[in-house]
């Protein structure tokens, strides 16, 4: 049975840096798609080629990459392959595609990477941003980190595999493995 993995949590909490390391070995050679990446790649390169404002080579590079995630989408299904992506799931559509892989018969994992408050996401952000990385806005970092939790729950049976890693501090650490809606392994407070 093939395997859909989804990196999701707060903004800045290292599913870009750390998020393979929490992969199954069998799938560490995988392209994991990152939306973030890829249309910042996709921004430069048609701003650079064409005489395009940034914003309208931002809202083409937004539309490529809702077509590429969509073919890339298909193709896993398609070909029965494992798929591994890295986004946030704050509102009710973001889940529409992993009940599509769900309903596909894939088995669903969802490595959860948390911060202890969205001041800790805002923090890294900000360092992100001034070292050439992408900047998220305020609105969004608080959207996000209570979006994904409350989604998280509410879609809660859908996912096979939940691994919830807090990467508050320096050394991330794994808080809960759950394996079909049963704790497997959890820290005590």
């Amino acid at each position: 049975m093939p395997d859909l993995y989804i990196l999701t949590g707060a903004n800045g909490a290292g599913k870009s840096t750390t998020g393979v390391a929490y992969l199954p070995s069998q799938l560490k050679e995988y392209q994991i798609f990152d939306g973030d990446k890829l249309f910042a790649e996709k921004r430069k390169q048609i701003y650079k080629i064409q005489t395009l404002s940034l914003k309208e080579a931002g809202r083409l590079s937004t539309e490529w990459l809702h077509q590429y995630f969509e073919h890339c989408v298909l193709n896993a299904i398609n070909k029965n392959d494992h798929f591994i992506y890295e986004g946030h799931l704050p509102e009710e559509e973001n889940w529409i595609t992993p009940k599509r892989f769900k309903s596909a018969g894939y088995n669903i994992h969802v490595l959860f990477f948390g911060l202890a408050n969205p001041g800790i996401s805002e923090q890294r952000v900000l360092i992100r941003a001034k070292e050439g990385g992408h900047n998220v806005p305020p609105y969004e970092i608080e959207r996000n980190f209570y979006g994904n939790l409350l989604q998280l729950n509410k879609h809660y049976g859908l996912i096979d595999e939940l691994k919830i890693i807090d990467t508050s501090d320096s050394k991330p650490k794994v808080v809960a493995i759950l394996n079909e809606n049963k704790v497997i392994e959890a820290l005590t407070v």
